[in-house]
């Protein structure tokens, strides 16, 4: 019966490869077909081979035509003919594989194992592991506070020092896998690489040792936890080595092994018959069990680093290990590991740090507070394309500069196109479509997390790291991950149009003379060679080849790449704004599959659900996407959309009667723009776009600028207390805020009188939304009162700025608007890119926000910092009243 199942999925995953299913419909996670990569947008030729590694012991998460772990689909097919008994799968698994080659010649071959080897091995490794173990044990018990202080004492030479004595050969940067990848073809690779360490143990590496605290994360978390516990993360670290067939484990067919849940030297590693034990092939498929040839490889990398640590520890304490009898001490405090007060949490540093401490579990209420921002932003910044006109203009100038049409070809020919009207209707119908899909979006998957928030509440205390999860719940996971999968390929066409138009890298590509016949843009790199010099650009085209990015793991890439970022001044520079926040983008998708892969207790062969049934669920979910989408076929934007000047805002300048009438001026012509929008939408659905969206979507407040009125006094500003100096002076700047600016909602300004100006041009109010919609105003009565820093109350009065006669206040330093947003109480954390996610600590404010960092320089401009404060009063319904200089 095992055979016949065995052979059965063996045989549906050689045919997928061999139709071409690839990466989606082989293997979801550890495939890689070979093939010519021609991508609409970007031509890049890479041929790489087959990598099935569920023959090689790194088992598939997915495979094409399956019902799922309850049972295979019935067939005898060409798999069990090639073979000349059922049992010769059993006995003979090279003669399987010399079947396997004949439909597929490009899979790899492994090296077997008899029973007896592997149990042996797995006997001699779970030995030195346990007795490792018990060495450090016994060495923390005795001294863990004094290994402590003197590591966090060392200078980063004499870490580098210990690290080298301990591993003389120990790679020195982050990732060496990613190093080793870029440094050898993939042909050297497969056939006899030089690096098998560097694939084998990537945590290993000087570079993220020598920091202060991982080699102490790494000694505590290995010497007071089973090494159970540490059984996926070890599998998961090779999966490059896998992919790329650097590293192939040996196979074993007919048992699995057990690692997971056992605690004993006797134990752990121990092999079960599929013949002795009806469940020990399911255990396999499901992934609370192992392949054996997985299994050993498991081992043997914790065997490496725990002999590694143990070897340290000794360095560290040599002077004292001699004739040494020190009672046990009192376990370290964690302040000692504790971050200092002045360093903020990022995801990058979560993701270095992973490899070295207990693994995560899956926390979904975690993921919440990122999706939710992210969601946030996506909605601020629907409103602030209709309510700012300067952030409209920026918006639309950086659409323009990240399109295809600005790269020249190799004869430094523009774009026939580029600068026409055709032109600026694919920028300006792209700036709307984007704003309001990526919306939709991140709405949607708010709802699934929320979801899978309530399925694991049903299910508490069942979803443990090495339980198999209730079926609903993995259902509801297969889903999700489906999602995110698609989420993925949004995120990678924006990149593939805007990362290689950038201006700091249109310099390496030139685009292929334009063919009339078609608006089919192909894109090439001027220099081939350049990608293995130049390790950003390396970094940022794996983004542009979907087999190249499955192969690295979308996270990894995004790990890399910010580290690339960080400590090279020359990549920073290279990386525009609006290329910062799509690897923001990027990274918040990986933090979403790295989270999903902590669901399952191991790699599971086969998912409950075909691909049918996500793609159907999908699109049932989805159909308001699908919706909007539709809305935006042919709409005419060009002509309300330029000359972008139009749009020129001065709200960072004195406020005069001229400034003021070219900001009604600018806000007008904004308003013209969406009233174009919303009436072709009605014209085409029926409905206007935010009826549309009702649902999810509440109307907000657009702030407008009112007509200048001259006053005869000047208003005074706030006193260092942040108040106003007098009852006087408070009521001439109500009146000139007054005056000066007000608040409207579109279904206001269609109900509005509109007055004959004495001055200027007429404002056309548009009749953007029907009446009946729901508007959402911030309640300014229920908003709390901040005792400020004098520092903080800078921040804020900027964010929060009252219109004067006077100049506005310069610019924020970053670090400024951290500080000030933690003393009013939100815990920040930085994802990849220039995004940072603000999460309150207070559970009345509830939404968590999003804010990006300046780049290249980390100043928020004024302009910035009063979307910055708008953003803040839409959300939480704060406005300059509510923050004063506390008193010293």
């Amino acid at each position: 019966m095992h055979a016949r199942r065995l052979a059965n999925w063996v045989e549906a995953v050689v045919m997928a490869a061999k139709k071409g299913a690839g990466l989606a419909g082989v293997v979801k996670r550890n495939c890689h077909v070979t093939g010519n990569t021609v991508d609409k947008q970007l031509h890049f030729t890479q041929s790489q081979p087959v990598v099935l590694p569920f023959l090689t012991c790194s088992i598939p998460r997915q495979t094409s035509g399956f019902k799922g772990h309850k049972g295979f689909r019935p067939s005898s097919g060409w798999l069990v003919r090639a073979m000349d008994s059922m049992d010769d799968i059993y006995a003979d698994p090279q003669k399987l594989f010399k079947a396997m080659a004949g439909e597929n010649p490009n899979l790899p071959v492994p090296t077997f194992l008899s029973f007896q080897e592997a149990k042996q091995k797995a006997r001699q490794y779970s030995k030195d592991i346990f007795a490792s173990k018990q060495a450090l044990v016994s060495l923390l018990d005795r001294h863990e506070e004094t290994v402590i202080k003197r590591w966090t004492k060392k200078t980063t030479l004499q870490r580098q020092k210990v690290l080298r004595t301990a591993f003389p050969d120990i790679p020195a940067t982050h990732r060496p896998d990613f190093w080793a990848l870029s440094k050898e073809n993939p042909a050297q690779i497969r056939s006899q690489t030089r690096y098998r360490d560097y694939w084998l143990l990537p945590s290993l590496n000087v570079e993220d040792l020598s920091k202060p605290r991982n080699l102490l994360l790494f000694l505590l978390s290995r010497a007071r936890n089973p090494p159970g516990v540490f059984v996926i993360s070890d599998a998961n670290s090779v999966h490059i080595g896998h992919v790329s067939q650097a590293i192939m484990p040996a196979y074993l067919s007919g048992y699995t092994m057990l690692l997971a849940g056992q605690h004993t030297q006797e134990t752990y590693g121990r092999m079960i018959s599929w013949d002795d034990d009806a469940q020990a092939f399911d255990m396999m498929s499901k992934g609370t069990g192992l392949q054996p040839g997985e299994g050993l490889q498991v081992m043997e990398i914790q065997q490496r680093k725990m002999q590694f640590l143990q070897k340290c520890l000794e360095i560290i304490l040599q002077d004292l290990l001699v004739g040494s009898h020190a009672s046990k001490q009192p376990t370290a405090s964690h302040d000692l590991l504790a971050r200092s007060a002045s360093e903020r949490p990022s995801l990058t540093q979560e993701i270095e740090e992973a490899p070295y401490k207990v693994p995560d579990v899956f926390d979904v209420a975690r993921l919440r507070i990122f999706v939710e921002a992210r969601r946030n932003e996506a909605e601020g910044h629907i409103w602030s394309l209709r309510e700012d006109p300067s952030y409209f203009q920026g918006v639309v100038m950086e659409g323009s500069e990240h399109r295809q049409e600005r790269i020249l070809t190799a004869s430094g020919k523009a774009h026939p196109v580029l600068g026409q009207s055709i032109f600026w209707e694919r920028v300006l119908g792209n700036v709307v479509v984007n704003a309001y899909m990526d919306f939709v979006g991140w709405v949607i998957a708010l709802d699934e997390i929320d979801y899978l928030i309530s399925m694991q509440s049903k299910h508490s205390g069942h979803t443990g790291s090495n339980l198999e999860l209730p079926e609903d719940f993995t259902r509801a996971l297969a889903h999700f991950e489906y999602f995110i999968s698609q989420l993925t390929k949004g995120a990678v066409s924006k990149w593939k149009v805007g990362m290689v138009a950038s201006p700091p890298l249109r310099q390496y590509y030139v685009r292929e003379p334009q063919d009339p016949n078609n608006t089919r843009i192909v894109v090439m790199t001027k220099d081939r060679s350049r990608k293995k010099k130049d390790h950003l650009i390396w970094l940022l085209e794996v983004f542009l080849q979907d087999e190249q990015l499955h192969l690295c793991g979308l996270e990894n890439v995004c790990d890399e790449l910010e580290r690339e970022i960080c400590a090279n001044r020359s990549s920073q520079a290279r990386i525009s704004p609006y290329v910062a926040s799509l690897i923001s983008e990027f990274s918040l998708i990986g933090e979403l599959k790295r989270q999903l892969e902590l669901t399952t207790p191991g790699p599971r062969m086969v998912e409950l659900l075909e691909d049918e049934e996500k793609k159907a669920e999908f699109s049932r979910k989805t159909k308001l996407l699908s919706q909007v989408y539709n809305v935006f076929t042919d709409v005419i934007l060009a002509d309300v959309g330029t000359p972008l000047n139009k749009f020129y805002y001065p709200s960072n300048k004195r406020r005069t009667p001229e400034t003021t009438q070219k900001m009604q001026q600018a806000e007008n012509n904004l308003d013209i723009f969406w009233a174009r929008v919303d009436d072709y939408c009605e014209k085409t659905a029926g409905k206007r776009l935010h009826q549309i969206l009702r649902d999810v979507l509440k109307e907000r407040q657009l702030q407008r600028t009112s007509d200048w009125v001259e006053l005869s006094d000047k208003p005074q500003r706030k006193n260092a207390d942040g108040e106003l100096d007098n009852a006087s002076s408070k009521l001439a700047t109500l009146e000139l805020e007054k005056r000066t600016e007000k608040t409207v909602t579109p279904t206001l300004l269609a109900q509005e009188n509109i007055k004959p100006k004495t001055r200027g041009t007429p404002r056309v109010l548009p009749s953007t939304e029907a009446k009946g919609i729901d508007t959402v105003v911030p309640t300014k009565d229920v908003t709390p009162i901040f005792n400020v820093s004098k520092r903080g109350f800078k921040v804020f009065t900027t964010l929060f700025y009252t219109p004067t006669e006077e100049e506005p206040p310069g610019e924020i330093p970053w670090s400024e608007f951290l500080s000030a947003m933690a003393s009013v109480g939100f815990s920040i954390q930085k994802l990849g890119g220039s995004a940072w996610v603000f999460a309150p600590t207070n559970d009345e404010w509830k939404q968590s926000i999003i804010f990006h960092e300046p780049h290249p320089e980390s100043r928020i401009s004024f302009q910035v910092a009063r979307r910055f404060g708008r953003r803040l009063w839409r959300t939480y319904g704060w406005s300059s009243e509510n923050f004063r200089r506390a008193k010293v």
